[in-house]
């Protein structure tokens, strides 16, 4: 029973978003990411998934809030590859989240800075099958994205958000 608690504890954690609020008071981080076996072919150093994000109407998710979900995504909350087993896991790079370095973090998201490591994979089209009408008040809307995780490392390897791995065995 001790296990179980620890576990969904522990998924609590990893699952938690920041709770930024857009101009409709709507959670501006409020997504899902997806990894199958479909979406497999990837270059060394790039992972391709589908990013779901949630509004209130369909037109309001744009590729834009896709791409910044997906990035978010695989920053704080890491991508599970569950019809796959272990082979396409992808830990958060930031697993201390965004509170850790939040000004770091506005600014990254806010000037646009992610976008350099994130593409849409499908020129930015939302397929029919990738609009789902939740309620009269909610939609999910699926993006098929290429992340660039190896050059986001670096990234907050050389401004100081994380250490990189080379770092930890030097004494």
């Amino acid at each position: 029973m001790k296990k179980v608690y620890l576990l969904m504890l522990a998924f609590a954690m990893v699952t938690g978003t920041v709770q930024a609020k857009d101009d409709e008071g709507q959670n501006m981080y409020d997504y899902e990411l997806s990894l199958s076996i479909e979406h497999q072919a990837t270059t060394s150093g790039f992972k391709v998934f589908k990013v779901w994000s949630f509004g209130r109407k369909k037109e309001a998710v744009t590729q834009e809030i896709n791409m910044r979900n997906a990035v978010h995504g695989i920053l704080f909350k890491g991508l599970v590859a569950g019809d796959m087993g272990k082979q396409g896991n992808v830990p958060p790079l930031v697993p201390d989240g965004y509170e850790s370095h939040r000004e770091y973090f506005d600014a990254f998201f806010s000037s646009g800075e992610y976008k350099q490591f994130v593409q849409a994979t499908s020129r930015g089209l939302v397929y029919a099958g990738d609009v789902i009408k939740i309620n009269s008040k909610r939609y999910k809307v699926g993006m098929l994205v290429q992340v660039n995780v190896n050059g986001l490392r670096k990234r907050l390897e050389k401004d100081g958000i994380i250490t990189s791995v080379g770092n930890i065995f030097r004494r």
